[in-house]
């Protein structure tokens, strides 16, 4: 199924070797020196609410050149867009869904891959897919035939997928079946999780071209955990912003008795300890109110929580917000809440946007000390990091940025620089770009 999701004219077989331009007539984004002409990007699931960084990408690429198309393994379960999903070019493709007709009609895709020389890269195929979960193998090949033949039809260079767990095995997949090269970019629950194989990890590590991952902290795990210490093919390119468009109610008034925090409601986001917290400030007598967006399976177990504490008056869930609206509450607000610990499954956060995206627009953070965090905020700079599941450390800090005035202005003012020296997407997105054309000048691993 194909669905596109914006306008645009596609480029030509060619690619783009001109560089864009935005509005105002500035270049926004180093032309790559010889682009890889198309790309597949292959998606856990497209559009969703809270994966901005996949968006921000994809935007930075088309315009610096690159031609791309969309697969997703998964139809969106999101009922509300980011606005920016209509500036989006790439066509979507939708795989096929478990006992679906597509998924059927996929394996009829057989015939067209039966050639001798394809012959090798099928049997690995099968081989690879019989060693994932029962309920996804069958599903996993069904879904890589439906890509390798529509890669093959749209003569893509190139596949990157997101998320080594869905994506990347299908990626991987469609490459044993054409040959066609891939990179795999990582992220946090498909390197964290419990449910991560070592052994399917690994293999599809050493397949790719590249792996990318978004912080120090992931880059060093998943060498000691997944590849024998081997940090080689491991390529440390932080998620950017794309800053010119960060400037949204930069100098509005705040509230200064508004805490915010943005995310999904679940266990490693840490919520339940913000509520605890909020508690602390509560019985201290301080004035305060605290706003969270986000929707997620811990919702009602929150909401309890709330009430078992008696912040009702104090705490409200706003639900999922759109990027402009939750800009809105970051101008608003006078401190950021992210609360991250590690949930039981083992799942944590890595290098979480609303992070970037406060500092961008001069708001103090308070986080915790998790993953990549401490690589986005140095504690006592742009913000305050306190040790996970410390609900009164977490209200101290917050209790700080609350009323000490010389101490928020000073984070307020460092936050916009930091994310200017590290985190603008014209410098993250050159390093990927880089990427993908070592990897169309190099031979594929063996």
């Amino acid at each position: 199924m194909e669905r596109p999701l914006g306008v645009g004219v596609r480029l030509g077989a060619e690619g783009a070797t001109a560089l864009p331009v935005d509005q105002a007539g500035k270049r926004a984004v180093s032309p790559p020196a010889a682009p890889v002409a198309r790309i597949g990007y292959v998606v856990l699931i497209y559009p969703r609410l809270s994966e901005t960084f996949v968006l921000n990408e994809i935007l930075a690429l088309e315009h610096a050149g690159f031609d791309l198309s969309i697969f997703s393994i998964y139809p969106t379960d999101d009922p509300r867009f980011h606005a920016e999903i209509s500036r989006v070019r790439a066509n979507v493709h939708y795989l096929p869904q478990p006992w679906s007709a597509g998924l059927l009609e996929s394996m009829r895709m057989l015939r067209r891959f039966s050639a001798a020389r394809f012959n090798r890269g099928l049997d690995r195929a099968f081989e690879f897919a019989s060693r994932l979960p029962p309920e996804y193998g069958g599903t996993r090949l069904g879904q890589a035939l439906k890509l390798a033949s529509l890669a093959t039809d749209l003569g893509l260079d190139h596949l990157h997928a997101h998320f080594m767990l869905g994506s990347a095995q299908v990626a991987y997949l469609a490459h044993l079946i054409t040959g066609i090269p891939f990179t795999v970019t990582t992220h946090a629950i498909d390197v964290y999780h419990d449910s991560v194989d070592p052994l399917i990890f690994g293999e599809i590590a050493r397949a790719a071209m590249a792996m990318v991952t978004v912080c120090d902290a992931n880059r060093s795990y998943i060498s000691e955990r997944f590849l024998d210490g081997d940090e080689s093919r491991i390529v440390r390119i932080y998620n950017g912003l794309p800053l010119d468009e960060m400037t949204y109610g930069r100098d509005a008034p705040r509230d200064r008795q508004l805490i915010f925090g943005a995310g999904r409601l679940v266990d490693k986001k840490g919520w339940n300890v913000l509520l605890e917290a909020c508690r602390i400030l509560g019985d201290r007598g301080r004035e305060f109110k605290c706003v969270i967006a986000g929707g997620g399976p811990n919702a009602d177990l929150l909401v309890d929580e709330r009430r078992r504490l008696g912040l009702e008056d104090r705490v409200s869930f706003v639900g999922s917000l759109g990027r402009e609206e939750v800009l809105g509450w970051m101008a608003a607000a006078r401190v950021l809440a992210a609360p991250c610990v590690t949930a039981p499954n083992g799942d944590q956060d890595a290098l979480p946007t609303v992070l970037l995206e406060a500092l961008a627009l001069g708001l103090p953070v308070v986080s915790t000390l998790v993953g990549g965090i401490p690589e986005i905020v140095e504690d006592g700079v742009e913000g305050l990091l306190v040790p996970e599941r410390d609900s009164l450390k977490l209200a101290d800090a917050l209790d700080r940025l609350l009323t000490q005035d010389d101490l928020w202005w000073q984070m307020s003012a460092a936050g916009p620089r930091k994310v200017a020296s590290t985190f603008d997407q014209k410098k993250t997105l050159l390093q990927l770009v880089e990427v993908f054309q070592r990897a169309a000048r190099e031979p594929a691993p063996r």
